[in-house]
C-alpha cells in the first residue's frame, strides 16, 4: 500500500538525516567548542564519560530499531518509542547543548520525522503490519 511506502521513506530520511547530523558535527568551528566549555553540563557533569557511553549506545540502538521498523518486526515499534523516550530524557538531563545554524535545522527536521514515524506506528494502518 501507499502508506507503507511513505513509512519506509520516512524511515530512510530519518537515516539520512542522522547521518548528516553526525557529519556535520564533525565540521563545527572551535569557536563552538569553546563556547560550549563554559555552559551548564546538566546532571551528567560529574560523571565522566557516563553521558558519553549511554549516547553511543543509545545511538546504535537507533540504527538497529531503524532497521527493525523498515522491515516491519513487531518489538522495533515498542523500541523505537523507548528509544525517543530515552533520548528525551537525555536531551533533558544533559545540559545545555549549543547548535550550528545547520545542526539545528538537521535537530530539527529529525524531530519532525521521528514524530511522524511515531504517528503512523501508533495511529495508521501502519500499525497493523507489526502484529506477530
Amino acid at each position: 500500500m501507499e502508506i507503507e511506502k511513505i513509512f519506509k521513506n520516512l524511515i530512510l530520511i530519518d537515516f539520512v538525516i542522522l547521518i548528516l547530523i553526525v557529519i556535520s558535527s564533525f565540521y563545527q568551528s572551535n569557536q563552538y567548542s569553546e563556547v560550549y566549555q563554559y555552559l551548564d553540563k546538566g546532571l551528567f557533569a560529574n560523571y565522566g564519560n557516563f553521558k558519553s557511553i549511554i549516547s553511543i549506545i543509545l545511538f546504535f540502538l537507533y540504527l538497529f530499531t531503524l532497521n527493525l521498523l523498515y522491515r516491519f518486526i513487531y518489538y522495533g515499534k515498542s523500541l523505537y518509542l523507548f528509544i525517543i523516550v530515552a533520548g528525551l530524557l537525555l536531551n533533558y538531563f544533559n545540559g545545555s547543548v549549543i547548535y550550528t545554524a545547520y545542526g539545528g535545522i538537521l535537530d530539527q527536521i529529525g524531530g519532525i520525522i521521528s514524530g511522524a514515524i511515531l504517528v503512523l506506528l501508533y495511529f495508521s494502518p501502519v500499525k497493523e503490519n507489526f502484529n506477530r
